[in-house]
């Protein structure tokens, strides 16, 4: 039996509610969920949509897909949707750094936790001020000190 091509994923006919069609919503299920697909977009797509793999640049054209989808905003925003129904949300985030912190076993993770809370509350930054000191030239140059200015008036 011949194997039918599914549709392109530009192609927004049968939409279901939210918008996506049936293939967009199993991509962003997929993504979304906590198994083997979590994550990566090129193997949700293939398995969303299941691209006809006789042709050679068939994986190379799935990741494009894939990559334009994951630009959508309706896609994001039923990936987001999708996370905070499983608890992926600020709360449990919090929770979990709290529990990072308060913890006494795992010191380096306590740190780094510790480093990412007050990074969120913009206690400590990561920029730090650069001095450039140029060097005086080795042919040529001047006996005045690299940050002198002199200007000459005639």
């Amino acid at each position: 039996m011949a194997k039918t091509k599914k549709k392109n994923i530009l192609d927004e006919n049968e939409e279901i509610m939210g918008g996506l069609n049936p293939e967009q919503e199993r991509f962003c299920r997929l993504y979304a969920s906590d198994k083997e697909f979590f994550g990566s977009g090129i193997e949700s797509y293939i398995e969303a949509y299941d691209p006809d793999q006789s042709n050679p640049n068939w994986k190379n054209s799935a990741y494009a897909c894939a990559s334009r989808l994951l630009k959508r905003a309706k896609i994001i925003k039923r990936i987001n949707e999708l996370l905070e129904l499983t608890g992926f949300n600020e709360v449990s985030v919090d929770k979990e750094l709290h529990f990072l912190i308060t913890q006494h076993a795992d010191f380096p993770s306590k740190i780094a936790a510790i480093r990412e809370f007050n990074k969120l509350k913009k206690r400590i930054s990561d920029i730090s001020p650069v001095t450039i000191v140029m060097p005086t030239p080795i042919f040529g140059g001047s006996s005045k000190k690299p940050n002198e200015r002199t200007t000459d008036k005639k």
